[in-house]
């Protein structure tokens, strides 16, 4: 009966990070915002002269959530995020030619670390 009750919690709270908002650190977070971050990053990749509006205004504060909600899960995935973060920051102000390539290789640790966390996003080629 107490495996049920655990199997019955679990499809619950599955359901829930399908819905709009999850909880993360206790705290409820919208979905929408995360995934549009990885949008933008890979818009960015795209327009490379407007990624450091995009990765501000649409990307930074997501990927500052979702660092420290994989890192109860994952580590090595938070350091591996962390990491491509910081190299496309150090990048976006003289935009060297590599940025729009570090931007795919974020957008693509980034949905890695969004998939960890049972949020779903495209594909940057979709």
């Amino acid at each position: 009966m107490l495996a049920l009750a655990f199997l019955a919690a679990s499809c619950v709270g599955s359901a829930e990070r399908a819905a709009d908002s999850i909880t993360l650190g206790g705290e409820r977070v919208a979905v929408a915002p995360l995934v549009d971050a990885h949008a933008a990053l890979c818009e960015a990749a795209i327009r490379p002269a407007g990624a450091e509006v995009l990765f501000f205004d649409r990307a930074h504060q997501s990927l500052h959530t979702v660092a420290r909600a994989v890192e109860d899960v994952d580590r090595a995935q938070t350091a591996e995020l962390l990491q491509a973060k910081e190299k496309v920051e150090s990048e976006l102000a003289a935009a060297p030619v590599t940025l729009p390539d570090d931007l795919l290789r974020l957008a693509e640790v980034y949905r890695a670390s969004l998939g960890r966390l049972a949020i779903a996003a495209p594909s940057c080629d979709k």
